[in-house]
């Protein structure tokens, strides 16, 4: 075995593979992209770097110019800064952390700020934020134009910070700076405004574009029909349905599974089940199996193994993050759909589609929120947009299932679909020697993937009940009643436990 087979051996026996991965990578890249804004953009301002002296080096005095543009340009020693302006609505705000914790001893500093115009001295405020040891500080102005700021014995962990509160009018803000301060001053009612219209405003997109793609798929019953409309695995109705796969589909293939003969299920009692191979334990071998029903026994039965306690079952799923396997059962059914033309395209792309296009939204929200967080300015409302962002992409990824077409074709045969399901929920007993002849089982998983189970089992009402051969219980099972309160809860267990465990790539 290569390296390379044994790497791929390892990753797939923990569950990681490349969608997963490709996943992951764009949590990780968001993460590494609001890190990187936060050393960049965010980290306090060392303005004064003394990268080639030993720790605990003494450094006699430091002077440091400031310029600051009638744009709201400002730079420091020749060198432009961001983010050391703020805009509020009684003044515009200078703030520099000129030093934190930088390991010298700092004799004396002195910073000259350098203003675009002559203010008077009540005009502006100067402030000096020192701690963890810095000796004495001095603010005056020098002249109109120019602030001055002095400290004295700067120990190496110091934090110094100077602050000069600017008239309004000095400074005449860029476009963005505008638009920040604008956005900054909006009030909070009118950001939650936004929270609230912009999910509002997809849910009512979504909702349209799909009333639109279903708009002459309105399915009218005419009648009942007495017996399923076609041979078809039980699954692929249920997608015509809704258009999407999930624990009705995974239930009703296990019970068509075992009234074909490839598994059986047995009933312990005190709710403890467990399924068994009828065929041996080599799938790829199994005659008249599907490939994605292969990949359901292969999630449920381990290799060379002919029983699975559902304690087998559960420690199967929790082996994996996501498991591939369920989502290759998802996948072969929307093939087979789409393939039989019931679609206009394939539900699984479609849903990939949408569902990529509100995770891309819901991660660009995010990082908009955590910038926001980090670097906007006080009070922080505008994260409220980011939010009501994230909540759209939500409704975008909890919509797309709903998203797929079905084509004339997919209509018809819907209605047929539909119209057995009639039959099935109808209030009219059926005798119980029907039951007993194995009517009821026949019809048992088309029922499940109908969403009529209940309604089909009352059709026979306490009628006596033979148990199918494929099934086994220590329990009594004496009516139809009691066989259904056996097996329909322990299937839907495990059928929403197998639902939950796919891959978030496949819906």
């Amino acid at each position: 075995m290569t390296t390379r087979q044994v790497i791929k051996t390892i990753f797939s026996e923990i569950g990681f593979y490349r969608k997963k991965a490709v996943f992951f990578a764009l949590v990780f890249a968001v993460a590494a992209l609001i890190f990187w804004a936060w050393q960049i953009f965010g980290h306090p301002l060392a303005a004064v770097e003394f990268n080639t002296l030993p720790y605990n080096a003494v450094i006699n005095q430091r002077i440091m110019h400031i310029e600051v543009g009638r744009t709201g340009t400002v730079t420091i020693d020749g060198v432009r800064k961001n983010h050391v302006l703020r805009f509020y609505k009684q003044y515009d705000e200078l703030r520099i952390m000129v030093f934190d914790s930088t390991g010298e001893y700092i004799a004396a500093f002195q910073g000259i700020v350098h203003l675009p115009a002559a203010v008077k001295s009540d005009e502006v405020r100067q402030i000096v934020y020192a701690v963890h040891g810095v000796g004495a500080t001095k603010i005056y102005m020098s002249d109109p134009q120019t602030l001055v700021y002095e400290a004295t014995d700067i120990s190496p962990r110091a934090t110094f910070t100077i602050v000069a509160d600017l008239p309004k009018g000095l400074i005449q803000p860029n476009f963005w700076q505008s638009l920040a301060f604008r956005l900054a001053n909006l009030p909070v009612k009118t950001w939650l405004y936004v929270a609230i219209v912009l999910p509002s405003i997809t849910l009512v997109l979504m909702l349209f574009m799909i009333l639109k793609r279903r708009r002459a798929q309105m399915i009218l019953i005419r009648g009942q029909l007495g017996g399923p409309p076609e041979n078809l695995p039980p699954a692929i109705p249920g997608v015509l349905i809704d258009g999407a796969v999930g624990a009705r589909e995974i239930a009703a293939t296990l019970i068509d599974l075992a009234r074909r003969g490839y598994i059986y299920i047995i009933n312990k009692g005190q709710g403890q089940f467990s399924f068994g191979l009828r065929r041996g334990t080599d799938f790829g071998s199994m005659k008249g199996l599907t490939a994605y029903e292969k990949e359901l026994l292969g999630k449920i039965f381990l290799p060379r193994s002919i029983k699975s306690s559902l304690a087998d079952v559960e420690m199967r799923i929790g082996r994996h993050i996501f498991s591939r396997k369920i989502a290759r059962f998802y996948l072969g059914i929307y093939n087979e759909a789409t393939k039989r033309g019931y679609f206009a395209q394939n539900p699984a792309k479609v849903h990939l589609a949408w569902k990529y296009t509100g995770v891309v939204l819901f991660f660009l929200s995010f990082a908009g929120f955590m910038l926001g967080a980090i670097f906007g300015a006080d009070p922080k409302y505008g994260l409220f947009f980011w939010v009501g962002g994230m909540i759209a992409a939500a409704v975008i990824v909890r919509l797309a299932p709903m998203m797929p077409a079905r084509t004339k074709l997919g209509n018809q045969e819907l209605q047929e679909w539909l119209e057995f399901r009639e039959y099935l929920t109808d209030k009219k007993p059926i005798p119980g020697t029907q039951a007993l002849q194995g009517k009821f089982e026949e019809y048992l998983p088309f029922s499940i993937v109908l969403g009529a189970e209940i309604d089909w089992a009352k059709r026979f009402g306490q009628a006596p009940f033979q148990p199918p051969d494929w099934y086994s219980s220590n329990e009594n099972v004496v009516t139809l009643e009691s066989f259904a309160h056996q097996l329909l809860p322990f299937i839907g267990y495990v059928a929403q436990n197998l639902a939950r465990s796919h891959e978030p790539t496949v819906e």
